[in-house]
């Protein structure tokens, strides 16, 4: 016997749907707040690939550290790699990036005449820091790091372009790249 009338869902149960259903597109948000060099407050995602960080015309793309071989019988050292992307029409004149997590601040690498090369995107190395080098002296301790790096771009239309890339460095991560620099833990 089918019922003359469709079944009506009771409401409890269509709110627990539409949430179910809502509930799939939300996405954990894990975040931390450090100061900076100024006393800025900024909040810091942790996640395994941080997001770019922009301004519309400016685009830090990449950021890493990576052991360097300094050659035989020579200890190794520690690169900064950098990737910028600017938006069409926008040209680079000069680059610098500090490590602005505390003072005093340090320039890390700086390019007063920057070229893109292709997509619109620069990219350069930096000098290898040695492991005691006041520029990455924080991966000799083994907590959980976060270090803030400020990029400061001007155009060749003059304007200034002030990014602030902050790097969450987990202790896991130190771990690695002390062993990578031939550091014993």
């Amino acid at each position: 016997m089918t019922p003359d009338h469709p079944r009506l869902i009771p409401p409890l149960a269509l709110a627990l749907v539409l949430f179910g259903l809502s509930g799939c597109n939300l996405q954990p948000s894990v975040s931390l707040k450090v100061t900076d060099a100024d006393g800025e407050e900024l909040e810091v995602p942790l996640s395994s690939v941080p997001p770019p960080v922009t301004d519309g015309v400016v685009t830090v793309k990449s950021f890493t550290f990576a052991p360097w071989d300094m050659g035989p019988d020579k200890p190794k050292a520690l690169t900064f790699s950098f990737i910028v992307g600017f938006a069409d029409g926008a040209v680079p004149k000069s680059i610098v990036i500090d490590d602005f997590t505390e003072q005093p601040v340090l320039q890390v690498f700086a390019d007063m005449n920057a070229h893109v090369v292709k997509d619109h995107l620069w990219g350069a190395v930096s000098v290898p820091y040695a492991p005691q080098d006041e520029h990455v002296k924080w991966v000799l301790n083994l907590d959980n790091n976060v270090r803030v790096y400020r990029f400061t771009i001007i155009l060749k239309d003059g304007s200034k372009h002030v990014l602030l890339k902050p790097i969450f460095i987990p202790s896991q991560m130190k771990v690695f790249m002390r062993t990578q620099l031939g550091i014993n833990n």
